[in-house]
């Protein structure tokens, strides 16, 4: 293979980057990897988002090329097509919801070698999405799955090729989200009182998160452990259906809403637990700047979960909908502040050696620099 000279042109594509776990991660891998060999550009399908801001202000540009949102867009692809061919794409770098338009483009394009990282699949696959996953890999060079157990969903279940599918664990800037004390100026402004405990969470408001298993398991915590506010940070679809859930088990005046936050950094160390309750999981973002912000865990025993917390060891797991084992668990780190010391000391030790950004990085641009060798 031909080496190249000067940098390479690398392009990624998503759907959006509203604020989410995939896009946080595509924002972060943009902004940590090396300018001096990588010119690195972010191609939106449905909208730019609040995120695409951040990517500016660094200097790497977000393009929207919208797509239809009612149907197929037939000439989408060629429109996408075109864009690699003015930006010079040297290598196309897909994230879930783009890989089968995505593919199309790079076909038409015909140069560019192409790859996609998966972050995690639907809790129901859609019917068709399986087949097209299938047809797009026949031309991906590499297959990215975020977590091991996504890699064997991939290749036994989804039956992509086993040669191309390999996993780069997800990595997150351990110098930003660190553990340090709980901002008080925080917990003025979100109304929460100093002696309560705060059982949180950092994620989109939407079905496969199931939220509801977590207001409930709270408000059952709670009958026993009073003193304790529950934290959501991030929006979605179902938070109206929430905060009704909420005011049913009337907890409404424990149980803040605090939407999309620019600030999580700072977040994470208000809370004495971090629980996601989440039905499907790949490598969470999320979770990973929480237990780097030494906030012990608490979550589902799906997805990439069981990757990132060892039962006991650096925080606990349970079934999904168990909202009885739930609010045990919450009950029991609550009232353990040696246990939650214990936890929270493995939880950053675990983050620190094995899911860094710096790591992740590495990984990827060694992928790419198979794929285009340097000069």
């Amino acid at each position: 293979m031909a080496k190249r000279k000067g940098k390479t042109n690398l392009l990624h594509t998503v759907l959006s980057l509203e604020t989410g776990g995939l896009e946080k991660m595509v924002v972060d891998f943009a902004q940590h990897l090396d300018r001096e060999r990588y010119n690195v550009e972010v191609c939106c399908f449905d909208t730019l988002g609040a995120l695409s801001e951040e990517l500016e202000r660094q200097g790497i540009r977000a393009t929207l090329l919208q797509r239809n949102q009612k149907h197929y867009d037939a000439l989408f692809p060629l429109r996408l097509s075109r864009l690699l061919w003015e930006k010079k794409v040297h290598i196309l770098h897909m994230h879930s919801g783009t890989f089968f338009i995505g593919t199309q483009a790079g076909i038409l394009t015909g140069t560019p070698p192409m790859v996609y990282t998966d972050h995690g699949r639907h809790f129901v696959e859609p019917r068709l999405l399986p087949f097209m996953d299938r047809f797009s890999s026949q031309f991906a060079r590499k297959i990215v799955a975020v977590s091991k157990e996504l890699q064997s969903y991939l290749t036994e279940i989804i039956r992509l090729p086993r040669e191309k599918v390999i996993t780069i664990n997800n990595g997150i800037d351990t110098r930003k989200f660190s553990r340090r004390d709980k901002p008080r100026h925080l917990l003025d402004e979100l109304r929460i009182p100093r002696d309560h405990a705060v059982v949180g969470t950092v994620g989109r408001l939407a079905q496969v998160k199931d939220q509801f298993s977590l207001v409930k398991a709270f408000a059952q915590a709670r009958q026993k452990l009073p003193e304790m506010t529950l934290l959501l940070v991030g929006d979605g679809p179902m938070r109206d259906e929430l905060q009704a859930c909420a005011v049913e088990l009337e907890v409404q005046d424990h149980v803040v809403f605090a939407g999309n936050r620019s600030d999580t950094h700072d977040i994470y160390n208000l809370f004495d637990v971090f629980m996601l309750t989440s039905l499907s999981e790949g490598t969470s973002i999320s979770l990973l700047e929480a237990m780097a912000s030494g906030v012990v865990p608490l979550v589902t025993n799906v997805g990439g979960n069981p990757s990132l917390v060892q039962d006991g060891h650096n925080g606990l797991l349970v079934a999904p909908k168990d909202v009885a084992a739930m609010a045990q668990a919450i009950c029991f780190l609550v009232s353990g502040a040696e246990v939650r010391r214990r936890l929270s000391a493995s939880a950053v030790q675990t983050v620190q050696e094995n899911y860094s950004i710096d790591r992740m990085i590495r990984e990827y641009q060694g992928m790419y620099e198979e794929l285009i060798p340097p000069d």
